[in-house]
Order: C-alpha cells, then sequence, then structure tokens
C-alpha cells in the first residue's frame, strides 16, 4: 500500500472535522470512523433515503508507521466474532449464549490496531450473520454469502493516531435520484441471490463449533 492513500465517507452532511470518539460504538468494528476506497460504493452509502442527497466526503491518509489489520487475511471466525461482539442483535437467551461461547472461542483484541480493512455488514448482510446464529446457515455458506452483491471492504480509523494523520479534502454532493437506486438494487441482489443458495445448513453450523 501506498504511504498516502485517498478514503471515502458517505453521509448526510458535510464531515470536514474528524473528532476522535465520536461515532456510534455499536458498528462492525465498534468506535471508529468507518470509510471506503470506492467513491461509488460511499455514494450509495451517502443517500439511505430516496428523496434526499447526501455527500461524499474525501479524505487522504497518511498509513506511515500506522498498525492496520486486514481481516481477509484472518480466518474468517475472528472477523465474526468481532462483529458480534459490536453489532450484537436481537436474539432469545439460549443463542446469546451460544454466541458468547462462539466469540470465548474466537477472541481477537483490536486495541492494537489504527485502521481496520474487513467486510460490510449492513442490511440484508447482518441478516446473513443472524441465520448462521440461529443455525439456519453453515459457516462456509456465511463466507459466500457475504461477497453477494459485491459490498467490498471498508477501511475503519479507529487510534488517534491514524485520525490526526487523515487530512480533509473536499465534499461532493451526490444526488438520491443517482445512487439510492442503485443501492437498494445491491441489496435486493444480494437477498435474492441469498434466497436461491441452494443447501444452506450445508457445512459447519455454529453448534458444530462450539459444541452441541
Amino acid at each position: 500500500m501506498a504511504d498516502m492513500i485517498t478514503l471515502y465517507h458517505g453521509s448526510e452532511k458535510v464531515v470536514s472535522e474528524l473528532r476522535f470518539g465520536d461515532g456510534n460504538p455499536l458498528n462492525d468494528y465498534g468506535l471508529g470512523f468507518y470509510t471506503s476506497l470506492s467513491f461509488n460504493m460511499v455514494a450509495e452509502w451517502a443517500v439511505p433515503a430516496p428523496n434526499k442527497n447526501g455527500f461524499v466526503n474525501e479524505y487522504e491518509i497518511d498509513v506511515t508507521g500506522l498498525s492496520i489489520l486486514y481481516l481477509d487475511e484472518e480466518p474468517f471466525e475472528y472477523w465474526l466474532s468481532i462483529l458480534l461482539q459490536n453489532r450484537g442483535g436481537r436474539f432469545n437467551r439460549e443463542v446469546i449464549k451460544d454466541i458468547g461461547r462462539f466469540i470465548e472461542k474466537y477472541p481477537f483484541d483490536l486495541s492494537p490496531y489504527d485502521l481496520i480493512c474487513g467486510h460490510r455488514a449492513d442490511d440484508a448482510y447482518f441478516s446473513f450473520v443472524r441465520d448462521f446464529c440461529l443455525n439456519i446457515l453453515s459457516i462456509e455458506n456465511l463466507k459466500k454469502a457475504m461477497y453477494l452483491g459485491d459490498l467490498g471492504q471498508q477501511y475503519c480509523l479507529m487510534s488517534k493516531k491514524a485520525f490526526n494523520a487523515t487530512r480533509f479534502i473536499n465534499p461532493t454532493e451526490v444526488l438520491a435520484k443517482h445512487y439510492h437506486g442503485s443501492r437498494k438494487s445491491r441489496d435486493d441482489r444480494a437477498r435474492d441471490d441469498y434466497w436461491n443458495m441452494p443447501s444452506k445448513r450445508e457445512g459447519t453450523l455454529l453448534l458444530d463449533i462450539i459444541g452441541r
């Protein structure tokens, strides 16, 4: 990776000042600032409503000396464990206990890392994770499902060091009429492809991993 890279963040507003510690702790990797290398992908994130425009905020980050975690280079189970620790979800007591046992089996400490790159689990994609937790979907098929719709990778700034290494460049207004349709189509396509996936339970279920 080059020392300087361009990242994009989609929002309903211009985000020219990054403040470490702001944000939603219930996102995929916890509290951080979520971005992508893809302008078009972020433009879709910026327009969740069909009648409201948004902004793609462009940044430049100097990654020299940053500790970067590429979750695709780790076993898939660790990405899933991190996601379940942060996103949670509404489950009954028994399923929550099973999820806890999975997390205990695959613990992962994110604190040493300044920047994290990995799958994004939005909308339809977290419903696939939910099916895994309910033993409806094997972990092998969950891995395949995370590539449906081609969401790409997200980069999350996690540390004060990463925030300090990031410089705002400029915002670009994006029109909902141009990008909301593609956002919805991507989500619909992922759901349709998942629905048509054969033998969803074939492989290793959550209960196989943690012990029945």
